[in-house]
């Protein structure tokens, strides 16, 4: 069983390129777990006291925004590693983590953890440089949301219209980044249709406003004594005109 889960270990990012003897070493403290569509990994705002490794299947991280609503940060698929950050910072967890399908992890508990990584250095380095990797990708994440953000100020959408749907398998950090961010832009694209929608309201309206405007305007006018006045004399100017033409 310690050998299966080593071999499974392997495959992982954080974890890769560790030595059969230390592989054998963290599998020893590893217990595997299977979750249905839909479960809870773990909870916004609860203490960790362990780590995950996605065998299997795929995740959604979330947390909500302003409004409550739910907003994905990031999705992780077999051989990505959650939940280390709380064990290293001590604080609660900084997201909810749902399973998108059918999935299974290993477990590495905190105590179990950091035995690890006072005994063995190189289990130490590999996690630093999966989490250098993180950061990595958290700079892209924000520099790509800045400069989306910047394009949309200045009514350029055309970056969300040309975003393919989010797909699980992409090539770099930038794709990622961009499809991660297009679940939020398409909030931005729904926002702007619901602007070019009151714009065409506004003009409807204002052309039935000013309708209105030129309809009282010449009611206002019509019904003025000045208005009676020039009506009587172009009736007579008329009838004049008229008997003028029958005497000839």
């Amino acid at each position: 069983m310690s050998e299966n889960i080593a071999n499974q270990l392997k495959k992982s990012f954080l974890f890769r390129g560790l030595s059969e003897d230390a592989l054998s070493t963290v599998a020893q403290k590893v217990s595997t777990h299977t979750l249905a569509e839909g479960s809870l990994l773990m909870r916004r705002g609860e203490m960790g006291d362990s780590l995950f490794v996605i065998h299997d299947g795929w995740f959604k991280i979330v947390t909500e925004d302003a409004q409550g609503g739910e907003l994905i940060i990031n999705k992780s698929g077999p051989g990505e590693t959650i939940g280390e950050m709380a064990l290293l910072d001590e604080a609660p967890r900084s997201a909810t983590v749902v399973a998108l399908s059918d999935a299974t992890v290993l477990e590495l508990k905190k105590n179990a953890f950091l035995e690890i990584l006072h005994q063995r250095p190189d289990v130490a380095t590999t996690l630093i440089r999966g989490l250098s990797s993180r950061l990595r990708f958290s700079t892209t994440y924000i520099q790509k949301a800045i400069d989306w953000s910047q394009k949309i100020a200045e009514g350029d959408y055309s970056i969300i219209e040309h975003t393919q749907p989010t797909i699980k398998d992409v090539d770099s950090d930038e794709d990622k980044a961009a499809q991660l961010l297009s679940a939020f832009f398409k909030m931005v694209r729904s926002v702007k249709a619901r602007e070019d929608d009151l714009k065409q309201q506004l003009e409807r309206l204002t052309l039935e406003i000013d309708e209105a405007r030129r309809k009282r305007e010449f009611e206002d006018l019509t019904s003025t004594d000045f208005y009676a006045n020039l009506k009587e004399q172009a009736r007579k100017l008329r009838a004049q005109r008229r008997a003028s033409q029958t005497e000839e």
